[in-house]
């Protein structure tokens, strides 16, 4: 005769479903941040949500729980909400195992109303388990920028005024004839690929105090000094009485680019007290054009920070050019000038001043001064340089020293070589951010301050 034998059914704690009250769900953050994000335009198809942010929901307890519902609480209805992968804004009964998690993704996109004021918006993420309530709160502020959308193109004399963003989503072209003057505190936000192309005149009057900001539009993350994300600000044979002072120029394909073949010497493009970093290809270019720059630090780019070629005036006094620690394979000096002259090609010679300049980098030379440049001056400069022919005058190879270079601060160290040893140039009596240039003055963009201690 056989024996018959029951075995008791074994289901895994974590399976067990437990009504405990007491038990609480735990989440990764109580609250989403946003910051601030550009409102969207659907007359106009803008469309600037945000991007995808995620918190975790984690079941604490050694037993499954049930959560009876997640819902949006969304008073403005600018949230939605990915729940365990489906988008809905409202889920009934999930099961959630002991120990176990499950990832909610939320994205903001917020209307555009024409205001000048930053506006906040806040909702919640409720969840019901076993008759208790909890929520994470979802937080942005929304901002309207003025929309340069549609191929804007200048035509006649156009003022930009500090205020509200001006994000151009295409790029913006100033007409020959026309012009337009950013004022200061001004800031310009560019979406993927959008540039400035100018064949009037562009003036950006930035001070020193109060300074103008071209950027691109993601600066989350790792896109925070990522370079190429927009175009440039281009100026063509056309352009005229170009200014460039108290301006940031951040995170594009080229910082300044600038051809100009012309028979004088009047200064096409003026740079002053400015700034131009994380550029994939050249923090300023010049072809054949006259340009004058003072008082600029250009750093961190992929290719040259500064290349004139084929002819022009360059004025180049108290400027600071960095590219040591970019993260990027560079093979190319940071300034470099060189115009080939023969028969074949329209090209005339550079007439080179430079005076006061810090110019370093992770190359061994970091200088290239080629064919068809006329030195009118070449002294009181640092210079990172495998020559020996610049020695008369100027400091080669001297770590120049700066305060904190990887947090892109080149301010000057107290044991800096450049301390003091700058000639005086008359009508430059301040440095990039307005302190005044002493009797004894720095070489550099920035004099030497004493670092106030906390």
């Amino acid at each position: 005769m056989g024996l018959l034998f029951t075995l008791p059914s074994c289901e895994p704690t974590d399976e067990v479903l437990s009504t405990d009250p007491s038990i609480s769900l735990i989440f990764s953050q109580d609250t989403v941040f946003f910051d601030t994000l550009y409102t969207s335009k659907e007359d106009e198809n803008i469309d600037m949500s945000s991007i995808a942010k995620r918190f975790t929901v984690y079941n604490p307890s050694g037993n499954a729980i049930n959560i009876s519902e997640i819902s949006l609480n969304d008073p403005n209805d600018v949230y939605s909400l990915l729940i365990n992968g489906d988008a809905s804004s409202s889920v009934e009964n999930t099961f959630l195992r002991g120990g176990d998690s499950m990832i909610i993704v939320a994205e903001a996109n917020i209307p555009y109303e024409d205001e000048s004021t930053i506006r906040e918006f806040s909702a919640d993420v409720n969840l019901f388990t076993n008759g208790n309530k909890q929520n994470v709160v979802l937080n942005a502020f929304g901002e309207d920028p003025y929309y340069i959308a549609g191929g804007n193109v200048v035509i006649g004399d156009l003022i930009w005024d500090p205020g509200r963003t001006y994000l151009l989503i295409d790029s913006l072209y100033i007409t020959e004839g026309s012009s337009l003057t950013i004022n200061a505190g001004a800031r310009l936000v560019f979406d993927n690929n959008a540039k400035i192309q100018v064949s009037g005149s562009l003036q950006l009057l930035g001070t020193p105090q109060d300074t103008i900001c071209l950027e691109s539009k993601r600066l989350d993350g790792k896109y925070e000094n990522s370079p190429g994300q927009w175009g440039g600000v281009i100026f063509d044979s056309l352009s005229h009485d170009n200014k460039i002072y108290g301006s940031h120029i951040k995170n594009s394909t080229y910082g300044l680019y600038i051809y100009h073949p012309d028979n004088d010497d009047v200064i096409d493009l003026d740079i002053q007290n400015s700034t131009i970093h994380n550029v994939s290809l050249v923090g300023v270019s010049s072809i054949k054009a006259d340009v004058r720059i003072v008082n600029t630090i250009i750093s961190h780019t992929v290719s040259y920070a500064f290349a004139q070629a084929s002819g022009g005036v360059c004025e180049f006094l108290y400027n600071t050019i960095v590219n040591e620690n970019t993260g990027y394979y560079r093979d190319v000096p940071s300034v470099a000038f060189e115009s080939i002259l023969d028969n074949t090609q329209d090209n005339e010679e550079i007439k080179l001043t430079l005076t006061n300049n810090i110019i370093w980098g992770s190359l061994s030379n970091e200088f290239n001064v080629s064919d068809g440049v006329s030195l009118v001056s070449l002294t009181n400069n640092i210079i990172k340089t495998t020559s020996d022919e610049y020695s008369d005058n100027n400091i080669l190879n001297q770590d120049p020293y700066f305060r904190y270079p990887y947090s892109y601060n080149f301010s000057l160290a107290d044991d800096s070589p450049a301390r003091g040893k700058a000639l005086s140039i008359p009508n430059i009596t301040i440095d990039q951010i307005g302190n005044p240039r002493t009797t004894t003055p720095d070489i550099g963009a920035l004099q030497w301050v004493e670092e106030l201690k906390e």
